[in-house]
């Protein structure tokens, strides 16, 4: 084999040019030639003994078609599958909407309770008759305390139901993903 470039000898199995650095690439591998099996003419009898061909081990078998039975058109390779239970997907955003909404008003609650036991913490009244007045530091640590509470108990509110709520889509998924496998093999039946 001679060099491209400088036309230096090399050995066959040379992978870069001793002389000048070049590198050397290999031809590129032409594919074999189909492999035809003899035609048999009328005039000769088959062969009994010559078998059919064979197809080779690394070929597998054709894909099947693509599944579309049953589902819409939709993004992604296999679609998407109808939704159903729309009125139980509308229950799970009013009650995502309702734990928001909720938690959101215990909180304010809470606040307005602290702040309202703080105010009245600081007021004095000499006006009133009676001693078990609610006014001074009393009112401020029952105040702190319920508004303490009612903020808790908000966020665990929130939480628990928005919580639910997906648990409901959870189901919702599951449901369809069960539909949708056996449906996938129903046809590739």
């Amino acid at each position: 084999m001679k060099c491209p470039v400088c036309s230096a000898e090399l050995p066959s199995t040379a992978k870069f040019c001793g002389s000048c650095g070049t590198t050397l690439t290999a031809p590129p591998l032409q594919p074999p030639p189909p492999v035809t099996p003899p035609s048999m003419s009328s005039s000769q009898p088959p062969n009994p003994s010559m078998a059919p061909p064979i197809a080779p081990a690394y070929q597998s078998a054709p894909s099947p078609a693509p599944y579309s039975g049953g589902m819409s058109a939709g993004p992604g390779p296999m679609g998407a599958v109808k939704k159903k239970y729309k009125v139980l997907r509308f229950i799970a955003v009013l009650i995502k909407i309702f734990a928001i909404v909720a938690g959101a008003l215990l909180i304010i609650g809470g606040l307005v309770t602290i702040i309202g036991g703080l105010a009245s913490s600081t007021r004095t009244t000499t006006t009133s008759p009676f001693p078990t007045d609610a006014t001074g530091p009393m009112a401020f640590l029952g105040g702190a305390v319920f508004g303490f509470v009612m903020i808790i108990y908000g966020v665990f509110i929130a939480v628990f139901l928005y919580a639910y709520a997906e648990w409901m889509y959870v189901f919702m998924d599951i449901e369809e993903n069960t539909r949708m496998t056996n449906e996938m093999l129903m046809s590739r039946k």
